[in-house]
């Protein structure tokens, strides 16, 4: 019994409105981390975005991050390794938020 009280308190914190960190509207917004890797051939850079997002916003930064990811990431030897880590991990955040997105309007 206890653990079902908790699990709804966790999903009703999850869909809370607030203002979206990306657009700053008022919408359902969830909890999300985004990498990206910028491979060069002796070095290498990593951009992380983690933020409350709506979902037209959650969507937006997740082609961004992938479309760059995969343009930019592979250009190193660590690089090669890393990019396609980040691009499944992103992929996981993405669905996991939309998900609890699921029923938010856009």
């Amino acid at each position: 019994m206890a653990t079902q009280v908790a699990s709804s308190i966790g999903s009703a914190a999850a869909n809370a409105i607030g203002p979206c960190q990306i657009c700053r509207s008022m919408r359902q917004t969830a909890q999300v981390t985004f990498h990206r890797n910028v491979g060069m051939l002796f070095a290498r850079q990593n951009i992380t975005l983690k933020a409350t997002m709506c979902k037209t916003c959650l969507k937006s930064k997740f082609w961004e991050f992938q479309g760059k990811g995969l343009l930019l990431g592979p250009w190193g030897m660590i690089s090669l390794i890393v990019t396609p880590i980040y691009l499944i991990t992103n992929t996981v955040s993405y669905v996991s938020a939309s998900n609890k997105l699921r029923h938010a309007v856009e």
